[in-house]
């Protein structure tokens, strides 16, 4: 089948242009020829990626007069093809594949100043505009949480809907052989007291995966915190040492082997405020590491409360937060080996594979 794929930038970046590649990859492997619309790419994607490329023009200035050009110049260059398939800001395609889920429901955890800005405006517009429109026949989503958000705001129609959740790579993201061990080494290189249980928290935006109310909670429980991702700004330093918790603390390079932090936590600690479906709950579970999860993530669909991992309904309130981790942490070796054992199971199935065959069957269709 002939197929485009359409998004302004095709680079290493967000998680919906890693995906991309990754998925650009595995179509081309799967006999689909390819064209890619975009703007942006670098030398070393484009001989990475097999199939024809079609640059449009990147404009100079706003963010905002870059999104109003492609998405008006998008819909032109799809020439040729059998189905058209978008991942950004654009409003006519055949199919549109959400990774970043409801905005307008997102932009209600941005600063003030920031929701009335002329580029969160028109990001909207565009929102509105693809899920009311008839532009796009079809929707997909990663998760039901996502699709219901969407249908709920904007009334669309669910039958234009389809949710496929993300695959995870098993066999990269697996428990450790020794825990024990892989626990011990990077509890000394991390200058961390082995004998107390240890919270991982993954981030490149604290502010919105609930940083701030888990450096609350944290004066409230005797564990070490590790903080991996994007570093501490001078005032969440700040307020770790006025909060007097600063010994417990540990702030991972970003260089550090995330499959490693993983096998060798206690529990993965993810009280976001908004996701649409973060990698990181997956990963987790691949190797065997129960989370204390928020419902505002849509990868809660794969979290059974109690059976592998633990629910966080009100991730903004860090005393609940802190009682969720103490109810956490108060599992015994047993308890925590059956969420350990069955987080794993949960996400098995979740294979690359079984993702195609779902996008074949509605490409099909």
């Amino acid at each position: 089948m002939k197929l485009a794929l359409i998004h302004p930038q095709i680079i290493r970046g967000s998680g919906v242009e890693n995906y991309l590649i990754e998925f650009a990859k595995r179509l081309a492997a799967a006999g689909h020829e390819l064209t890619y619309i975009t703007s942006l790419t670098t030398p070393e994607i484009g001989a990475a990626l097999p199939g024809r490329w079609e640059l449009l023009p990147r404009l100079r200035g706003s963010a905002t007069m870059r999104m109003w050009h492609f998405n008006r110049l998008a819909p032109r260059a799809v020439a040729g093809v059998d189905l058209s398939i978008a991942f950004g800001r654009t409003c006519a395609q055949d199919m549109h594949r959400n990774g970043t889920g409801c905005h307008r429901l997102y932009g209600n955890l941005l600063p003030f100043w920031q929701r009335f800005s002329v580029k969160h405006l028109y990001e909207l517009h565009l929102e509105r505009r693809l899920y009311t429109g008839g532009e796009t026949p079809k929707f997909i989503t990663s998760s039901a949480r996502v699709a219901a958000q969407l249908q709920g705001v904007y009334g669309s129609d669910g039958e234009r809907f389809r949710i496929f959740s993300p695959p995870v790579e098993t066999q990269l993201f697996k428990p450790s052989e020794s825990r024990a061990n892989t626990r011990e080494i990077l509890c000394r290189k991390m200058q961390t007291d082995a004998t107390k249980p240890v919270l991982l928290f993954v981030s490149l935006s604290h502010r919105r995966r609930g940083l701030e109310p888990l450096l609350e909670a944290m004066k409230q429980v005797d564990a070490t915190l590790w903080i991996a991702g994007k570093s501490l700004s001078a005032e969440l330093l700040a307020r770790i040492k006025r909060l007097g918790i600063s010994s417990r603390i540990r702030v991972v390079p970003v260089t550090s082997n995330l499959v490693e932090l993983y096998q060798s936590a206690d529990w993965f600690v993810h009280p976001t405020q908004y996701d649409a479906f973060s990698n990181t709950v997956l990963q987790s579970m691949a190797c065997g590491l129960p989370g204390i999860i928020s419902v505002m993530d849509g990868a809660v669909d794969h979290v059974r409360n109690g059976e592998n991992g633990l629910m966080l309904y009100h991730p903004q309130q860090s005393r609940e937060l802190a009682t969720r981790i103490q109810e956490a942490l108060a599992h015994d070796a047993p308890a925590w080996q059956s969420l350990s054992t069955a987080a794993r199971e949960t996400v098995l199935s979740l294979t690359w594979e079984k993702h195609l065959q779902e996008w074949t069957q509605v490409l099909e269709e």
